[in-house]
C-alpha cells in the first residue's frame, strides 16, 4: 500500500492507550453520539499503560481503593467493581479487601480494561489500533493527518494527545553499547533479572518507581546490596489513617509567593500538631486548592518552588502504601538496602564493576560506590526538547506542540488545549495528564486525570455538535 494513501477517516483520534486516553474513549462511547474513534496503543493492552501494566502484585496503588473510581462523580466505583469481581481480587492475591486497602496496580488495570470492554458493548464506534503514531500534520481543511510507525495514514477531525510519562534520560554518553551496565527502564523484566544477580546495584532516585524496583528485587536478590542515591535522599512518606482537617485556605486570598505558601502551611502544621492532628490531614486539606495556588504563582515564584520545595512537597503529597515503607525499613535493618544523599560526579569501570563517584549533599567530600548495575529512576523526562521520541520531535518541528516555559511538559491552555510556541491554543488538539503539569502542577494522579478525561470528552462532543 502507498504510504501516502489515506486508509481511514475518523472523527476523533486518541494517541495513547493508558488510563487517560482510555477514559476519554470510554466517555465518548458512553455518550453514544456516533463519533468514529481511533485509539492508538503501542502497548500490549489498551487501558493499562506503564502505570498499570505491571504484572507484579507487590506494586501497589498509592491511593486507597475506595477513592480510586475512574469517574469523578463516583469515586467509589472501583471498590464496588472489586467486590463484584472476586476472581480478579483472588488473581491479584488480595486477601483483605477494604475501602482503605492499597491494592495491586495490576488489578486497577483490569478495572480500566473492563470499563473499556463494557463501553464497546454500548457502541461499536471505537477501533483500537496496535500501532505507534510517529507524525501528525495539519491539513488544509483543518483536520489532522496521522502517520503510524507501520507507515499507515489516517485523518481525524479532532486529536487527543494522551502521551503519559516519558522515561528519564539514559546517560550523557548515550547508547546501551557504551554503558551496558546502565538502564532507565525499571519495569523491564530483563533489567530486573540483571539487577537480581549477585553483586551490589545502584538505583538513582528515591521516588515511588524506585520503591517498585525494591519490592520486585526483595524476594529474589539474595547476594549484594541495593543502594539508593538521590540529591535530597527523600522517600515518599507512608500513608496513615487520620481524622480529616478543615480547610484553612481562602480561595479568594491564596498565597502568591513560595515564601508565603510555606509560612501558611508551616503555621497550620504547628497549630494542628499542638492539637494532635496528623500532618497528612493538613496537607490533604490543601488539595482542592493545589492547582489554583500553582496558577497564582508567577514564573519566578514557580521556579523558586521547584528549586526549594518540590522534593519536600512531592514526597509528602504523593505518599506510598504503608506496607511498602515497612518493607524498605526491614531491608535497611537487614543491611540489604543502603540509602545515600548526593550528586553523582563520575562513572568509571573497575574490572567487572562500575565505580560511581558522588559528592554527599552539603559537603565537598568525594565518596564512591562499587556496583555491578546502575538503574535510573529519577522520574519522568518532562523537558520535551530532550526527548528521544519520534512523535514529539515532529510535533515540535511542526509547531503542533511547544515546551512549557519551565520545561514541565507541554505548553497548554485552559480546556486541555495544546498551544503552539507563541502560546496560542491549537483548535481541536487536546491533551491531558503529564503534559499539563507546567500549567497545573498537580496533573498526574487519578483524582486529577479522571476529571480531565471528562472535560476533554465533553469538549470533543461540543465541537463535533457545532
Amino acid at each position: 500500500m502507498n504510504n501516502n494513501q489515506l486508509t481511514h477517516q475518523y472523527d476523533v483520534a486518541i494517541v495513547g492507550g493508558g488510563f487517560s486516553g482510555t477514559m476519554v474513549a470510554v466517555h465518548l462511547l458512553q455518550a453514544q453520539k456516533g463519533l468514529h474513534i481511533a485509539l492508538f496503543d503501542r502497548g500490549k493492552a489498551a487501558g493499562r499503560g506503564v502505570a498499570y501494566g505491571t504484572t507484579d502484585p507487590k506494586h501497589l496503588l498509592n491511593v486507597q481503593a475506595g477513592q480510586m473510581g475512574a469517574f469523578p462523580d463516583d469515586i467509589g466505583h472501583f471498590y464496588r467493581w472489586l467486590q463484584a469481581h472476586p476472581e480478579n481480587v483472588t488473581a491479584a492475591k488480595i486477601t483483605d479487601l477494604a475501602p482503605d486497602a492499597f491494592v495491586p496496580r495490576l488489578v486497577f488495570g483490569d478495572y480500566i480494561q473492563d470499563l473499556l470492554r463494557k463501553a464497546c458493548e454500548i457502541s461499536d464506534d471505537l477501533e483500537i489500533l496496535r500501532d505507534e503514531i510517529v507524525d501528525i500534520v495539519r491539513t488544509e481543511n483543518g483536520n489532522f493527518r496521522l502517520t503510524s510507525k507501520e507507515g499507515k495514514q489516517l485523518e481525524a477531525a479532532q486529536v487527543v494527545l494522551a502521551l503519559g510519562n516519558f522515561p528519564p534520560n539514559k546517560t550523557k554518553k548515550g547508547s546501551k553499547e557504551d554503558w551496558p551496565w546502565f538502564s532507565n527502564n525499571p519495569y523491564s523484566a530483563e533489567i530486573c533479572a540483571q539487577l537480581a544477580e549477585p553483586g551490589d546495584v545502584l538505583i538513582i532516585g528515591t521516588g515511588l518507581t524506585s520503591l517498585d524496583v525494591m519490592l520486585t528485587l526483595a524476594p529474589i536478590k539474595r547476594e549484594g546490596k541495593i543502594h539508593f542515591l538521590s540529591r535530597g535522599g527523600l522517600f515518599p512518606q507512608p500513608h496513615q489513617k487520620y481524622k480529616t482537617h478543615p480547610s484553612f485556605l481562602d480561595a479568594e486570598y491564596l498565597p502568591k509567593t513560595t515564601r508565603l505558601l510555606l509560612r501558611c502551611i508551616h503555621q497550620e502544621l504547628r497549630s494542628a500538631t499542638a492539637k494532635g492532628v496528623d500532618w497528612r490531614a493538613v496537607i490533604d486539606a490543601i488539595r482542592p486548592f493545589n492547582q489554583a495556588i500553582w496558577q497564582g504563582l508567577n514564573q519566578e515564584e514557580r521556579k523558586r518552588f521547584m528549586r526549594h520545595l518540590r522534593g519536600l512537597w512531592d514526597t509528602h503529597r504523593h505518599r506510598c502504601a504503608p506496607e511498602i515503607m515497612a518493607t524498605k525499613q526491614h531491608l535497611e535493618a537487614e543491611g540489604r538496602v543502603v540509602c545515600h544523599r548526593g550528586h553523582i560526579q563520575n562513572y568509571r569501570p573497575v574490572g567487572d564493576r562500575i565505580e560511581v563517584s558522588y559528592r554527599p549533599t552539603g559537603t565537598n567530600e568525594k565518596k564512591t560506590l562499587l556496583v555491578r548495575q546502575v538503574l535510573s529512576c529519577t522520574g519522568p523526562q518532562s523537558d520535551y526538547r530532550k526527548l528521544d521520541d519520534s512523535l514529539v520531535r515532529q510535533l515540535l518541528e511542526r509547531d503542533l506542540l511547544a515546551p512549557d516555559p519551565l520545561r514541565m511538559g507541554a505548553y497548554t491552555y485552559e480546556g486541555e488545549k495544546v498551544c503552539d510556541r507563541t502560546g496560542n491554543p491549537i483548535d481541536r488538539l487536546y491533551t491531558l495528564g503529564s503534559p499539563q503539569k507546567g500549567r497545573l502542577y498537580e496533573s498526574i494522579a487519578v483524582p486529577e486525570l479522571r476529571g480531565q478525561a471528562v472535560a476533554v470528552a465533553n469538549r470533543i462532543l461540543q465541537t463535533a455538535k457545532n
